[in-house]
């Protein structure tokens, strides 16, 4: 260390994504922009597991549903004019047979009780016939098998304690409608087996968004209303919000922590059917630029992450924005998908598959292992906060008024890192060195000797796999931003960053 230089060190990177508060109001272990990284209870930043493709339908699904209650697995897909089976293996195959489907309608499905030949699956979009299929041949219309019962064509459906609840139907857009008590053909209240429905404030002016499940209710949901169905026996239900609502069907995902949702403006809320929580609001800035495409998002709650699908660029979701239940920070994703869903397709593990929403493929989605996506390279980074720090008086001050030299950085972790810094706001990093932390012959300092902290024998930290890079001489500034990333195929980890800094004199300002 240089004389009179003092060290910052940095150990933390949990605090994830902050694109809401001012450059210096961002904690150190926060991000001004990051991608395709993740946190760790350890405080570490690693490189996020990738993509494989699983299948490559004909057309780009548009809807993506786990159906498991058959003989084999599928994946059901739906896209342009036809619906299709994903088996286990991956094959694709065609069912929609004479059923006539409107271009790139997403559909809804469940899976429900077979009832008098029909189902297991049952599917609807609010335009097209709704369909069922027994899991062989090709679908089938969904009829009702009660006197005077009707199946309601809805835009959403769920099915939960036994009942298909269904909403979305063009002319009764205030409406949920639920079926029979184990019976998805049954539909007329009348014949007393527990079909039924709801109006939820239908003078209003707004239709139903979405619906979904919020502990033991169904959660029903408008532009800025919500509610919880209490008792669909009694057709009762109760009042959550009046001015938080859901505005996307897809983005609604139950996890242990509660349900979380999308709304029109504010951002992702969680709620436990009683109360309404806003846990988004650091990444604000981020969900404005979805601006009229929120309504196509698409969520799900895997392995502790709550993922949503956004469309960030106008067109298709094409970015996962990621929230961290375990450390309640928030992470980004290059990828887009139209659906989610959580399949078995062998075994009892669960898996990740998804629809993605800029090509025709299925992906099984981080996958462990594996660091590429759809076996190309993945591009991340973890740009840093402006830190301007100081030990004027011997004291830490954030002090973005006095000028500091930069005398070194040292840095550690494993995998393909490249390191590069920015100054004063500037709006793009100059990049200092690529592929800083190979390990050649274990000089992590640039000696090939095996001299510079620790020989090529394991002594380093008890492993050879964490290795360390310094840099020096890099400049005044009165801020810096320290910036890691790669285009790589490995799996890489950012463990920890110590600057050097020397003031240059106390009080100078310029």
């Amino acid at each position: 260390m240089s004389t009179g230089s003092l060290p910052f060190a940095y150990n933390d990177f949990h605090g994830g994504l902050n694109t809401y508060s001012a450059p210096y109001l961002l904690e150190d272990n926060e991000s001004r922009d990051l991608q395709n990284v993740q946190g760790t209870t350890a405080g570490a930043i690693v490189k996020r597991t990738g993509l494989v493709t699983f299948a490559s339908p004909a057309v780009t699904f548009k809807s993506l549903f786990p159906l498991e209650s058959t003989g084999s697995p599928f994946l059901i897909g739906t896209g342009g004019t036809s619906i299709y089976s994903v088996s286990a293996g991956g094959s694709v195959t065609d069912i929609h047979g004479a059923a006539t489907l409107t271009n790139n309608l997403p559909w809804s499905f469940v899976s429900g009780p077979v009832i008098s030949g029909q189902g297991p699956l049952y599917g609807m979009d609010g335009t097209d016939t709704p369909l069922q299929w027994t899991g062989s041949g090709n679908v089938a219309s969904w009829t009702a098998t009660d006197s005077g019962g009707a199946v309601p064509n809805g835009k959403y459906s769920i099915y939960w304690q036994n009942q298909v609840f269904v909403a979305g139907v063009g002319s009764t857009p205030s409406r949920v409608y639920w079926s029979a008590i184990a019976d998805p053909t049954g539909w007329n209240p009348a014949n007393l087996k527990g079909a039924g429905f709801m109006d939820f404030d239908p003078n209003d002016g707004q239709p139903i968004t979405g619906i979904g499940v919020a502990g033991p209710y169904v959660l029903v949901g408008k532009a800025r209303k919500l509610w919880v169905i209490t008792s669909p026996a009694n057709a009762t239900a109760r009042l959550i919000s009046n001015n938080v609502g859901i505005v996307s069907h897809r983005s609604i995902a139950a996890g242990p922590e509660g349900t979380f949702f999308l709304n029109e403006d504010r951002g992702v809320f969680l709620t436990n059917g009683s109360k309404v929580t806003p846990i988004s609001d650091k990444i604000i800035p981020t969900l404005n630029q979805v601006d009229g495409l929120r309504n196509i998002a698409a969520g799900v709650e895997y392995n502790g992450h709550y993922y949503l699908s956004v469309s960030l660029k106008g067109t298709n979701n094409d970015t996962i924005l990621d929230y961290d239940s375990l450390l309640g920070t928030w992470w980004k994703h290059n990828i887009g998908s139209n659906q989610f869903a959580i399949w078995h397709p062998t075994g009892s593990s669960p898996s990740l598959y998804s629809a993605k929403a800029t090509s025709a493929i299925v992906d099984q989605c981080f996958v462990p292992s594996v660091y590429t996506d759809n076996g190309s390279p993945m591009t991340w980074f973890w740009r840093g906060p402006w830190q301007s720090p100081t030990f004027y008086r011997r004291r830490r001050f954030p002090t973005p008024w006095f000028r500091k030299r930069l005398r070194q950085v040292r840095l550690e972790g494993f995998g393909t890192v490249d390191f590069s810094i920015a100054k004063d706001f500037a709006g793009l990093e100059t990049l200092i060195r690529a592929n800083c932390l190979a390990n050649v012959s274990g000089g992590t300092y640039g000696a090939v000797d095996g001299t510079v902290y620790g020989a090529a024998d394991g002594t380093l930290y008890g492993s050879p796999s964490v290795t360390r890079a310094r840099f020096f001489s890099l400049g005044v500034a009165n801020a810096f931003s320290l910036v890691f990333s790669a285009t790589s195929n490995t799996p890489d980890t950012v463990l920890e960053y110590t600057m050097m800094l020397t003031d240059r004199k106390d009080m100078v300002t310029t």
